[in-house]
Order: structure tokens, then C-alpha cells, then sequence
């Protein structure tokens, strides 16, 4: 019986080795496919936007009492031009504005003005005053809207394809019977200057000493022939006398 034990016991020794050898090596896990990283959309840069010089917008002049207003195609005020202000200055920014130089005309003056220097653009005119000669008095006092360093007078409706024209929409070459329709319409009762529409009431002290309110506006002459606005000008003071 021993020997039949320890025979089955050799059976299972070299079965069990068999099983052994013959079992299939394990399989390896699979790496895992690394995922695809989606590339970065290259950021478009906007167009800058090219800086619009104000001066540029400009498309109307009109004339005021105590200034020369630039406006833009809305009816927004863009610069103004103070009449007692630095000729020069106004002339380099009208010269923008128009986009050429002005045809210069000197004249000598009168009773009236001083000498000046017309710049001229077409129906717009800059006149710079020259304290000088018989005018020389008045070269060191201070400038008031009566002596200011400029004025201006519009010929017509247009220049450069920019509008000439006053607050109440008034230009040169229209109709004067239709201005003297206006019922806002003010007189010069001396005559000196011709009616009004749009005008300021000042208080000045003259040379005396005395204090005066005076008044200042745009006015408005007729042609020849009394049929159209041949000028308007600013800035005019409004006097019940004449000098």
C-alpha cells in the first residue's frame, strides 16, 4: 500500500509540473492613447482705428457775436475762434479747415477800422486789425468786441464745401426781402450797421471811466440793388449814433 500511495503521490508531482509549464504568460495591459490636444486659434488683432483730427470734421462756420463757431455735420460745436484772440492762430486754423492758404489784401483804414490784412478763402474773410498809424492809440488797450484782433464777413453761402451761415441759419446771397420778413429782426437805429439777428448786451468802461452797456451782433448788408444778403459780418457794434 506504500508503495501504491507514494507512486500516486509521484503522479501528482509531475502533473502539477505540466499544468505548470504550460500556462499562457498573462497579457499586457494596453497604454493608453494619450489624447489629442487641440491647438490654440492664433488671436486675431482688430484694425486700429485711425485717429480722426477734430479740426477735420468741420463742416460749418458760423458767425456769432463774440465768436466764429466750427461745427460738425451733427450741429456739434468742434473749436470756436475768439475775435479777441491771436489772428495768426485763427488763420492757421481756418487754413486746416479749408485746406488751402488765403489770397492776402492789405488795406490802409479810415475813420471807421483800422488798417488791416484780409485773408481771404473764397466768400469767407478773416480780417486781422493793425493797430497802427493813426490807429496807434489803441495798440496797448486791452481788445473789446469795438477793437477786436479780428473780425469776419461771409460773401456767400459756401467755401470749400463748407456752409457759411449765422445761428438763425441766415446766409450771404439769400433774399433780403425774406430777412426783413423776420419778425426777430433788430434795427440799427443810427443806421450805421445794418439789422440784426443774433447780438450780446456788454458792459464796458470807456477811457473816462464811465460804464456803458453796449451791444454786439451779426449783421447784414444788402447788395446794390437791395435784392440779396450781399455780406455778413461780425463781430459789429450796435450804436445810436455814428462816430
Amino acid at each position: 500500500m506504500r508503495g501504491r500511495r507514494t507512486a500516486i503521490i509521484g503522479v501528482a508531482i509531475v502533473a502539477a509540473a505540466l499544468l505548470t509549464g504550460c500556462t499562457a504568460p498573462a497579457t499586457a495591459e494596453p497604454s493608453p492613447t494619450p489624447k489629442a490636444t487641440p491647438s490654440a486659434t492664433p488671436t486675431v488683432e482688430p484694425e486700429p482705428i485711425p485717429e480722426v483730427d477734430p479740426i477735420d470734421t468741420v463742416v460749418t462756420l458760423v458767425a456769432r457775436p463774440e465768436v466764429l463757431e466750427l461745427r460738425d455735420a451733427t450741429g456739434a460745436l468742434v473749436f470756436e475762434l475768439d475775435y479777441l484772440t491771436d489772428p495768426a492762430a485763427a488763420v492757421a486754423t481756418i487754413t486746416d479747415v479749408l485746406g488751402s492758404p488765403p489770397v492776402d489784401e492789405m488795406y490802409n483804414g479810415g475813420s471807421h477800422f483800422p488798417p488791416s490784412t484780409t485773408h481771404r478763402w473764397g466768400s469767407f474773410e478773416l480780417q486781422e486789425r493793425r493797430y497802427v498809424d493813426r490807429w496807434e492809440f489803441a495798440a496797448d488797450e486791452p481788445r473789446t468786441l469795438y477793437q477786436p484782433e479780428f473780425s469776419v464777413i461771409f460773401t456767400g453761402s459756401q467755401t470749400a464745401d463748407v456752409t457759411l451761415t449765422t445761428a438763425q441759419g441766415v446766409t450771404a446771397g439769400t433774399s433780403w426781402a425774406d430777412l426783413e420778413a423776420n419778425p426777430a429782426l433788430q434795427t440799427n437805429p443810427s443806421g450805421c450797421s445794418g439789422p440784426y439777428l443774433d447780438f450780446i448786451t456788454r458792459e464796458e468802461t470807456w477811457s473816462d471811466g464811465t460804464v456803458h452797456e453796449q451791444r454786439y451782433g451779426v449783421d447784414f448788408s444788402p447788395d446794390p440793388d437791395g435784392t440779396i444778403i450781399e455780406r455778413v459780418r461780425a463781430p459789429l457794434g450796435i450804436y445810436d449814433g455814428c462816430a
